[in-house]
């Protein structure tokens, strides 16, 4: 899309979007340049007793450009550093 990823570019049909969750990513690739990771979440099953088994499922495979998987990464370090933790320096007031 742009080369510069701090440029806003508007982005249509967002409620139309869906919603991606998942737990762990099983397995991964390059294919020439071609990232593609799979994402699963673990489901809960009932079984013939009383206890439940938690089942493992594909809910999406990913694939994009190295320079999108570029973007992802750079995108999933920023929202995990804006929910680190702040350690306080100095004295409080």
């Amino acid at each position: 899309m742009t080369d510069t990823p701090d440029t806003f570019v508007p982005i249509r049909d967002l409620p139309a979007a869906p919603i991606i969750f998942f737990e762990f990513c099983p397995t991964l690739g390059n294919n020439q340049g071609l990232i593609n990771i799979m994402l699963a979440a673990g489901i809960v099953m009932p079984t013939a007793t009383s206890a439940t088994d938690v089942v493992p499922v594909a809910v999406a495979h990913l694939r994009c450009s190295t320079a999108a998987a570029t973007q992802l990464r750079d995108a999933i370090n920023k929202a995990l550093l804006i929910g680190a933790p702040v350690e306080q320096q100095g004295r409080s007031n």
